[in-house]
């Protein structure tokens, strides 16, 4: 016996398909995050490139996971209003803590103290090229890495 395919059988799953999705909950958001929590990715740079610092902030949360910027949280050293020693105690902490270090641009030679951090704790560690800022953030190996000219 041959069965005929119904126009509403067919309507169902149009409708099934096309139906606007619920925006999630407060609460829901707060589970999923508890049960699936992103991975912390520290962002060294250069200060030469503070200017680039919220592009990076996207770029880590583009790639799924949540940054940990120095520049976005200590601004340029508190503007000066407390020792940068005290600052960099704070952005090793912070280092220490994140699950990756992402390095962006050229290296100075407090990146290079960061990555140093890094691979102590045998952090992953990636690197970018970020000359094509704002339009791409390119990866790189840790050889093809510039360290930056000091003045």
């Amino acid at each position: 016996m041959t069965e005929l395919v119904s126009g509403t059988a067919a309507e169902e799953i149009l409708e099934r398909i096309f139906q606007p999705t619920t925006k999630p909950s407060a609460l829901d958001q707060a589970e999923e995050t508890l049960r699936h929590p992103k991975k912390l990715v520290y962002a060294a740079m250069s200060n030469r490139n503070y200017f680039w610092r919220a592009h990076i902030q996207k770029f880590i949360l583009d790639s799924g996971m949540v940054p940990v910027s120095p520049f976005m949280l200590f601004d340029y050293y508190l503007l000066h209003t407390v020792p940068k020693n005290t600052v960099r105690d704070a952005m090793n902490n912070l280092l220490s803590r994140c699950d990756e270090c992402w390095v962006f641009g050229r290296i100075s030679l407090g990146v290079k103290v960061q990555i140093g951090i890094a691979k102590r704790l045998n952090k992953p560690i990636r690197y970018f090229d970020i000359s094509e800022l704002p339009v791409a953030v390119l990866p790189i190996s840790e050889e093809t890495a510039q360290e930056e000219v000091r003045d």
